[in-house]
């Protein structure tokens, strides 16, 4: 059994090495994607402008509750539990904004569709299904089989598929390439939105507008929050599925690759995430999470966070306790 595990661990490191080789040296020959004409991001202080000044919450209402659903990959699971619990509680956000896995998720909710439907779709899908190989520059991977599963999936809720129409207020966080500012998308084809969301540097290739590039939005915020709050929210409820969830073990080359950019990645997000009124930060130990069991446990985990979140905030927050209230 040993053997056999090391020979299978041998030959993932081969084939991902042949993988960056291959791109390395084909890349840069491939012509850019065009420019999608109905993507038009905004910076965080072109959202606030439009916006404007807003009075502070006198606790005299309901606040205006955002969502705020951060990236961290296929530990994106974990959103469906936290979904869960929130909605048990009695607590649904008027506006949701997601980075890179968040925004999956979170255009499924703003959408219209249920927990109950979200999570037997995640767990329907298969992961290699929505890889799209090339050799374009940019990346290995184009990203328009993940746009048109987010199309088919919002798709059953109506024909538009534009993310302005959601029932729940909804925007998605990418990266402009050039100027490495976050960017809001509030307006758009979803799928399109999604994947310039998820467009993770390297691997995914960026996704071109008018102006630029975009890619993963987690490289600059991680975790939305100020966004959120950019878009008249009172209360923010950020949720980390990433800083507080375990290091890549080994020490291969992708191993310590991977300890770098999350250690980097969470130093950046650390000032944002200290904005947020309540956070839920599920950690999402699991061994493989291509695998069902696995994702389940992920979900599990969203779930159980946010219950001990809530019990832990709603004594002490006067705010976040208006704002559990039936629906």
């Amino acid at each position: 059994m040993r053997t056999l595990l090391k020979s299978q661990g041998m030959r993932t490191a081969a084939l991902s090495a042949l993988l960056l080789t291959a791109w390395l040296l084909t890349g840069c020959a491939a012509s850019p994607s065009t420019a999608s004409a109905d993507l038009h991001p905004r910076t965080l202080a072109e959202v606030q402008e439009s916006t404007g000044p807003r009075a502070a919450h006198n606790g005299e209402r309901r606040p205006t509750v955002a969502l705020a659903l951060g990236g961290g990959g296929l530990r994106g699971f974990a959103h469906v539990g936290v979904l869960q619990a929130l909605e048990e509680a009695g607590l649904r956000p008027d506006i949701v904004v997601g980075t890179s896995a968040g925004s999956v998720v979170g255009a499924a909710y703003a959408s219209g569709m249920s927990v109950e439907a979200i999570r037997e779709a995640a767990l329907a899908i298969k992961v290699s299904s929505l890889l799209d190989f090339t050799w374009q520059s940019g990346g290995f991977i184009r990203g328009d089989k993940l746009a048109g599963w987010t199309d088919t999936l919002i798709g059953s809720k109506g024909s538009d598929k534009h993310i302005e129409d959601f029932p729940i207020r909804f925007a998605a966080v990418a990266t402009d390439l050039q100027s490495a500012q976050p960017m809001l998308l509030t307006q758009g084809p979803a799928g399109r939105i999604i994947q310039a969301s998820s467009a993770v540097p390297g691997m995914q290739v960026p996704v071109a507008y008018e102006a630029g590039h975009l890619i993963d939005g987690g490289v600059t915020s991680l975790v939305p929050v100020r966004f959120a709050r950019a878009l008249g929210a009172d209360l923010v409820i950020a949720v980390d599925i990433y800083c507080r969830s375990p290091r890549a073990a080994t020490m291969n080359v992708l191993g310590v690759l991977g300890q770098v950019m999350q250690t980097q990645s969470c130093l950046i997000a650390a000032p944002e995430l200290a904005e947020a009124n309540m956070v839920i930060a599920p950690t999402v130990a699991v061994p493989d999470m291509a695998d069902r069991p696995s994702q389940e446990q992920a979900i599990q985990a969203g779930y159980q966070a946010t219950r001990a979140a809530l019990a832990r905030y709603a004594g002490s927050a006067p705010a976040i306790k208006l704002a559990l209230r039936p629906y």
